[in-house]
Protein backbone atom coordinates (compact mmCIF):
# COMPACT_ATOMS: atom_id res chain seq x y z
CA UNK A 1 0.00 0.00 0.00
CA UNK A 2 1.39 3.25 -0.83
CA UNK A 3 2.38 5.87 1.77
CA UNK A 4 0.83 9.64 1.46
CA UNK A 5 2.31 12.72 2.45
CA UNK A 6 0.95 16.38 2.16
CA UNK A 7 2.81 19.30 2.75
CA UNK A 8 1.18 22.81 2.58
CA UNK A 9 0.52 25.68 5.11
CA UNK A 10 -1.14 25.89 8.24
CA UNK A 11 -4.22 26.64 6.88
CA UNK A 12 -6.99 24.68 3.77
CA UNK A 13 -5.64 27.11 0.90
CA UNK A 14 -4.21 25.40 -2.27
CA UNK A 15 -3.44 22.36 -0.16
CA UNK A 16 -6.90 21.65 1.09
CA UNK A 17 -8.40 19.97 -1.97
CA UNK A 18 -5.62 17.21 -1.75
CA UNK A 19 -6.59 16.46 2.04
CA UNK A 20 -9.97 16.58 0.97
CA UNK A 21 -9.70 13.77 -1.77
CA UNK A 22 -7.09 11.95 0.21
CA UNK A 23 -10.09 11.67 3.13
CA UNK A 24 -12.95 11.01 0.71
CA UNK A 25 -10.22 8.25 -0.67
CA UNK A 26 -10.08 6.69 2.42
CA UNK A 27 -6.85 7.04 2.38
CA UNK A 28 -4.91 8.13 5.10
CA UNK A 29 -2.04 10.39 4.90
CA UNK A 30 0.43 12.73 7.07
CA UNK A 31 -0.98 16.23 7.29
CA UNK A 32 2.15 17.89 7.32
CA UNK A 33 1.91 21.65 7.92
CA UNK A 34 3.89 24.63 8.57
CA UNK A 35 3.67 28.28 9.65
CA UNK A 36 4.04 30.74 6.50
CA UNK A 37 6.29 32.88 8.58
CA UNK A 38 8.29 30.38 9.73
CA UNK A 39 11.89 28.73 8.55
CA UNK A 40 10.49 25.31 7.11
CA UNK A 41 9.40 26.49 4.00
CA UNK A 42 12.44 28.40 3.00
CA UNK A 43 14.64 25.27 3.94
CA UNK A 44 12.38 23.05 1.86
CA UNK A 45 12.25 25.16 -1.29
CA UNK A 46 15.35 24.69 -3.06
CA UNK A 47 14.68 20.98 -2.84
CA UNK A 48 10.93 21.12 -4.00
CA UNK A 49 10.10 21.16 -7.73
CA UNK A 50 8.13 22.82 -8.86
CA UNK A 51 9.42 25.20 -6.27
CA UNK A 52 5.72 25.82 -4.35
CA UNK A 53 3.53 23.95 -2.25
CA UNK A 54 1.35 21.66 -1.96
CA UNK A 55 3.57 18.54 -2.64
CA UNK A 56 2.01 15.37 -2.61
CA UNK A 57 5.23 12.91 -1.53
CA UNK A 58 3.95 9.11 -2.30
CA UNK A 59 6.25 6.79 -1.17
CA UNK A 60 8.71 9.72 -1.43
CA UNK A 61 8.60 11.01 -4.85
CA UNK A 62 7.13 14.59 -5.04
CA UNK A 63 4.50 15.23 -6.63
CA UNK A 64 3.13 19.55 -7.11
CA UNK A 65 0.22 21.32 -8.35
CA UNK A 66 -3.18 21.40 -6.79
CA UNK A 67 -5.37 20.50 -8.86
CA UNK A 68 -3.64 17.90 -10.67
CA UNK A 69 -2.72 16.35 -7.11
CA UNK A 70 -6.38 16.31 -6.78
CA UNK A 71 -7.18 14.71 -9.94
CA UNK A 72 -3.77 12.40 -9.53
CA UNK A 73 -5.45 11.01 -5.49
CA UNK A 74 -8.83 10.90 -7.92
CA UNK A 75 -7.85 8.70 -10.33
CA UNK A 76 -6.11 6.36 -8.34
CA UNK A 77 -9.60 6.02 -6.43
CA UNK A 78 -11.77 6.16 -9.05
CA UNK A 79 -13.41 9.30 -8.69
CA UNK A 80 -11.65 10.96 -11.50
CA UNK A 81 -13.38 9.83 -14.65
CA UNK A 82 -13.48 6.51 -15.86
CA UNK A 83 -12.66 6.72 -19.69
CA UNK A 84 -9.15 8.95 -20.81
CA UNK A 85 -12.14 11.35 -21.84
CA UNK A 86 -14.02 11.64 -18.46
CA UNK A 87 -10.49 12.15 -16.86
CA UNK A 88 -9.84 14.73 -19.02
CA UNK A 89 -13.38 16.65 -18.86
CA UNK A 90 -13.17 16.19 -14.90
CA UNK A 91 -9.15 17.94 -14.89
CA UNK A 92 -10.66 20.76 -17.01
CA UNK A 93 -13.84 21.32 -14.50
CA UNK A 94 -11.47 21.15 -12.31
CA UNK A 95 -9.21 23.96 -13.09
CA UNK A 96 -12.70 26.11 -14.02
CA UNK A 97 -13.13 25.91 -10.49
CA UNK A 98 -10.17 26.75 -9.43
CA UNK A 99 -10.10 29.63 -11.22
CA UNK A 100 -12.69 31.81 -9.47
CA UNK A 101 -10.47 30.79 -6.64
CA UNK A 102 -7.46 32.17 -8.36
CA UNK A 103 -9.26 35.32 -9.09
CA UNK A 104 -9.84 36.02 -5.48
CA UNK A 105 -6.50 35.02 -4.54
CA UNK A 106 -4.86 37.65 -7.04
CA UNK A 107 -7.14 40.60 -6.00
CA UNK A 108 -6.42 39.66 -2.53
CA UNK A 109 -2.82 39.77 -2.68
CA UNK A 110 -2.54 42.79 -5.07
CA UNK A 111 -0.69 45.53 -2.86
CA UNK A 112 -2.03 48.66 -4.16
CA UNK A 113 -5.01 49.71 -2.40
CA UNK A 114 -6.99 51.63 -5.39
CA UNK A 115 -6.28 48.44 -7.74
CA UNK A 116 -7.35 46.32 -5.01
CA UNK A 117 -10.52 48.09 -4.11
CA UNK A 118 -11.18 47.60 -8.05
CA UNK A 119 -10.65 44.03 -8.83
CA UNK A 120 -12.84 42.76 -5.67
CA UNK A 121 -15.28 44.76 -7.03
CA UNK A 122 -15.22 43.43 -10.48
CA UNK A 123 -14.65 39.89 -8.44
CA UNK A 124 -18.23 40.63 -6.84
CA UNK A 125 -20.18 41.85 -9.64
CA UNK A 126 -18.52 40.44 -12.61
CA UNK A 127 -16.41 37.37 -12.47
CA UNK A 128 -18.46 35.68 -9.25
CA UNK A 129 -21.82 36.06 -11.08
CA UNK A 130 -20.41 34.90 -14.29
CA UNK A 131 -19.08 31.81 -12.58
CA UNK A 132 -22.16 30.87 -10.36
CA UNK A 133 -24.12 31.12 -13.63
CA UNK A 134 -22.17 28.97 -16.01
CA UNK A 135 -21.69 26.19 -13.14
CA UNK A 136 -25.27 26.14 -12.40
CA UNK A 137 -26.26 25.35 -15.97
CA UNK A 138 -23.58 22.32 -15.75
CA UNK A 139 -25.30 21.05 -12.60
CA UNK A 140 -28.83 21.85 -13.30
CA UNK A 141 -28.86 19.65 -16.81
CA UNK A 142 -27.08 17.12 -15.03
CA UNK A 143 -29.86 14.17 -12.94
CA UNK A 144 -27.13 13.62 -11.13
CA UNK A 145 -26.93 16.63 -9.51
CA UNK A 146 -22.63 16.61 -10.29
CA UNK A 147 -20.90 18.63 -12.22
CA UNK A 148 -19.93 15.86 -14.70
CA UNK A 149 -21.11 11.85 -14.32
CA UNK A 150 -23.42 10.01 -12.13
CA UNK A 151 -21.15 10.56 -9.42
CA UNK A 152 -18.72 12.69 -7.12
CA UNK A 153 -15.75 13.81 -8.87
CA UNK A 154 -12.75 15.49 -8.37
CA UNK A 155 -14.98 18.56 -9.74
CA UNK A 156 -17.48 18.39 -7.25
CA UNK A 157 -14.94 18.23 -4.30
CA UNK A 158 -13.16 21.19 -5.39
CA UNK A 159 -16.35 22.78 -6.08
CA UNK A 160 -17.30 22.24 -2.11
CA UNK A 161 -13.35 23.04 -1.33
CA UNK A 162 -13.94 26.70 -3.72
CA UNK A 163 -17.29 27.61 -2.32
CA UNK A 164 -16.61 27.06 1.18
CA UNK A 165 -14.43 29.47 0.93
CA UNK A 166 -16.06 31.78 -0.74
CA UNK A 167 -19.29 31.07 2.35
CA UNK A 168 -16.81 32.61 4.71
CA UNK A 169 -16.58 35.95 3.16
CA UNK A 170 -20.42 36.08 2.25
CA UNK A 171 -22.84 33.01 3.70
CA UNK A 172 -25.60 33.49 1.05
CA UNK A 173 -23.08 33.26 -1.85
CA UNK A 174 -24.61 30.26 -3.29
CA UNK A 175 -28.31 32.55 -3.14
CA UNK A 176 -30.21 31.94 -6.14
CA UNK A 177 -28.49 28.55 -7.36
CA UNK A 178 -30.43 25.52 -6.34
CA UNK A 179 -28.69 23.15 -8.25
CA UNK A 180 -25.32 24.27 -6.67
CA UNK A 181 -26.89 24.36 -3.27
CA UNK A 182 -27.69 20.78 -3.74
CA UNK A 183 -24.16 19.72 -4.71
CA UNK A 184 -22.61 21.34 -1.76
CA UNK A 185 -24.52 20.27 0.26
CA UNK A 186 -24.30 16.96 -1.27
CA UNK A 187 -20.17 16.66 -1.02
CA UNK A 188 -20.75 18.41 2.96
CA UNK A 189 -22.45 15.82 3.89
CA UNK A 190 -20.21 12.70 2.38
CA UNK A 191 -19.75 11.21 6.31
CA UNK A 192 -16.05 11.50 5.96
CA UNK A 193 -15.60 14.55 4.46
CA UNK A 194 -18.29 16.04 7.19
CA UNK A 195 -15.89 14.53 10.19
CA UNK A 196 -12.65 15.85 8.58
CA UNK A 197 -14.49 19.29 8.24
CA UNK A 198 -15.61 19.76 11.74
CA UNK A 199 -11.95 19.01 13.22
CA UNK A 200 -10.59 21.68 11.09
CA UNK A 201 -9.10 24.97 12.75
CA UNK A 202 -11.11 27.76 11.49
CA UNK A 203 -9.18 29.95 8.70
CA UNK A 204 -9.68 32.61 6.07
CA UNK A 205 -8.70 30.51 3.38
Amino acid sequence: MSSYKVTYFDFRGRGELARLCLVYAGQDFEDKRMSKEGPEWGEMKPNTMPPYIPVLEVDGIQLGESCLIGQYIAQKNGFGGDSDEDKHIVTSYVYYIDSLASKLINAELEKDVERKKAQLIEFATKTAPAWLEKCEAIVSKNAAGVMYGSKITTADIHFFNVIFTMKQRRANFLEGKPALSALYDKVANEPKIAEWVAKQPATPF
